[in-house]
């Protein structure tokens, strides 16, 4: 996930948002992405206006709706860009969209309604229902100083790319927030530090 532009390849979606529309949310994605740079589907083409920035140990900070944190090193945010936001969105509000050249993202939003804490991990679990394998079992997470849960799954849209997923969600405010890395298997061991960085510098507020 290193460069500061849209990705020529990415199948953005929650698992195409949390595997709810798997197939037809990769695609419209995909094809707003090729009708956008006319290049072929492995070419990276970099956002209008957007420029790679100077090389710097200080790291850059995001804002959203109640919560801050700071975006991985050669990571880019794609959140003001309305076509990848459309492509991710689904159930909820996306408040966060952090993309990489390798197809991943990291995305966190907030869910319709509030998820009750005693049915956080039947929430998670839910995304079984729309294809997806490999389910972990639901584990504890702390997200700066709240407790929520975790799960790790997969998922292989009509693209035929198996994603891999690390979803987990948090109660707080009076919302239940959502935050996912989504990225092909084969990347995600390379990708997993930049949700953990994402999480290591979250803060609320």
């Amino acid at each position: 996930m290193r460069w500061l532009g849209i990705l020529g390849t990415v199948i953005l979606a929650r698992a195409c948002t949390r595997a709810r529309g798997t197939g037809a949310g990769c695609a419209v994605f995909a094809a707003i992405v090729l009708s956008a740079c006319g290049a072929p589907p492995s070419t990276v083409t970099p956002s209008s206006g957007v420029t790679s920035p100077t090389p710097s140990s200080a790291p850059r900070s995001f804002s959203a709706a109640g919560f801050g944190t700071d975006i991985p090193t050669g990571w880019n945010d794609e959140t003001s860009n309305q076509s990848a936001v459309a492509a991710v969105s689904g159930d909820g509000t996306v408040l966060m969209l952090l993309v990489a050249p390798d197809s991943g993202h990291i995305d966190a939003r907030t869910t319709p309604q509030p998820v009750p804490d005693d049915q956080l991990a039947q929430y998670l679990q839910s995304v079984s229902q729309d294809g997806a394998t490999n389910l972990s079992g639901v584990t504890p997470v702390n997200v700066a100083g709240v407790s929520g849960v975790v799960i790790t799954y997969d998922l292989t849209p009509t693209a035929g790319t198996t994603f891999r997923n690390e979803d987990m969600v948090v109660n707080q405010g009076g919302d239940t927030y959502d935050i996912v890395l989504n990225t092909p298997v084969a990347d995600f061991t390379q990708d997993l530090p930049a949700l953990q960085a994402v999480l290591d510098s979250w803060r609320w507020g």
